[in-house]
Parts: structure tokens; sequence; C-alpha cells
């Protein structure tokens, strides 16, 4: 079987929840909210995505949380898998994202301490553009943008 991706179910974010990447439980927890609320987070977004290896192992989850028209908080967290082949699912949230036909701006906050996710970010186009401090332990985290312009 090839590495796959497909809409996202609250019961891919409970597995992912449970198997985080160390940085990316830091991340979650640096802003006060506990790996379980990914459920939550799925159920608000409009288009999601769970991505898996060849063994149909999950390796990620992710989304856009609309906030207006053309504006949207994306989100992504991963498993250690996602470490093991990340140009496997780099290609893939290349191609989910150049499906997201709505939205002109995708924007979000990243952990200054999660590397692994600023190096993603990067290749899929996103931008940090400053250092922000967000409650409740004012953690240094980069505000990351991307102007999806529509293709003509």
């Amino acid at each position: 079987m090839k590495p796959y991706y497909r809409k996202a179910t609250v019961k891919d974010a409970i597995l992912v929840a449970n198997n985080l990447r160390k940085e990316d439980r830091m991340e979650i927890e640096g802003l006060g909210d506990h790996p379980l609320s990914l459920s939550f987070i799925v159920q608000l977004s409009s288009n999601t995505i769970s991505f898996f290896d060849e063994d149909g192992s999950i390796a990620g989850i992710g989304g856009i949380v609309p906030e207006n028209k053309h504006v949207g908080k994306v989100w992504m967290l991963c498993t250690p898998i996602v470490t093991r082949k990340p140009h496997t699912f780099v290609r893939h949230l290349k191609r989910w994202l150049n499906e997201q036909h709505e939205y002109r701006l995708l924007w979000n906050i990243a952990d200054a301490r999660n590397i692994f996710h600023h190096k993603l970010l990067k290749i899929l186009g996103f931008k940090a553009i400053k250092v922000v401090h967000p409650p409740p332990h004012a953690l240094p985290y980069y505000e990351i943008v991307k102007l999806c312009v529509p293709q003509q």
C-alpha cells in the first residue's frame, strides 16, 4: 500500500492525540490546551486531513478552521511516523493545500521549539512573520502565514 491521505475523523484525532511527537505535545500544552482537545478542533474545521504511511499507520492530522470568508487558521499535529519519510507526507500536504481554493490567506502560530514543523512549514510555503508570546505560559511562538492566490 502507498502512503495516502483522506478526510480526518474524530477517531483519527484521538489516535494522533495519544501518539503525538514530543514537540507537538509541547506546542499544544504551551497554549494551555490538552492533546485530546484535538477531537474538538477536527469538528470545528471545515477541511481536515489525516495522512498515513504505507502500512496504514497514522502519521498526522491537520485542517483549517475558517475565520472569515477568505481567511483560515491552518493547523497540523504529527506522530513520530512523519519523521521517517517527511518528503512523502509533504507531497500529500502540498496537494491538499492546493485543493483549498476558498482561502486567500492561511495563518496560525507555531511553537518556536518545534524545529521539525518549521522545516515542513517552510517547504509548504509558509513564512514566519513575527514572534508572539501567547498566554498562559508566554512561550515564544512564530506567527506563520501563507498567501493563497488563485491560479488564473
